[in-house]
C-alpha cells in the first residue's frame, strides 16, 4: 500500500508541475507581444530630408534595447535604451530616399513595423511648400516633423 501512495504522489506531482507550465505559457503569451509596439512616425507628407520622429510603446521590457531599422537598415543612434520612467522610446529619422520606407521597432524577437512614403523635398528656392513643414514649424521646434 505504501508503494501506491508514493506512486499517486508522483503522478500528482507530475500533473501538478505540468499544469503550472501550461499556465505560464498561456499567462505569458499575450504579454509577449506587448514589449514593442504602436510605432509611429511624426508629420506627414513625409520627404527626403526632412527629420521626423519615430516612438514606439514599450509596455512589458523596459531594460532591453530597441533597435530601429528603416528598410532593414539601422538608423543612426540605434539601439535606444528605454527609461523605466517611460512606455516610449524615441529616435529621429531623415530619410534620404524617396519611395516606400519600412520602418522597424524590434525589441529582442518582438517587433513592430509601419511603411510610409517619403516623396522628392522639391526645394526650389523661394518655394514654401518644397521644405520641411515651412510656416512656423521651423520657429517652434514642437510644431516641425
Amino acid at each position: 500500500m505504501n508503494a501506491q501512495v508514493t506512486r499517486a504522489r508522483r503522478v500528482g506531482m507530475g500533473f501538478t508541475t505540468f499544469g503550472a507550465m501550461a499556465a505560464v505559457i498561456v499567462l505569458a503569451a499575450p504579454n509577449a507581444s506587448a514589449w514593442v509596439g504602436n510605432l509611429e512616425v511624426s508629420g506627414k507628407d513625409h520627404k527626403v530630408g526632412c527629420t521626423y520622429t519615430l516612438t514606439a510603446s514599450v509596455e512589458v521590457d523596459r531594460i532591453s534595447t530597441v533597435k530601429f531599422t528603416d528598410n532593414g537598415k539601422e538608423l543612426p543612434g540605434s539601439p535606444v535604451s528605454p527609461s523605466l520612467l517611460s512606455n516610449k522610446v524615441t529616435i529621429k529619422w531623415t530619410p534620404s530616399t524617396a519611395g516606400v520606407h519600412k520602418l522597424e521597432a524590434r525589441q529582442i524577437l518582438i517587433s513592430d513595423s509601419i511603411s510610409v512614403t517619403v516623396a522628392e523635398s522639391g526645394g526650389g528656392s523661394g518655394s514654401a511648400s518644397g521644405g520641411c513643414g515651412g510656416g512656423l514649424g521651423g520657429l517652434i521646434p514642437s510644431l516641425s516633423g
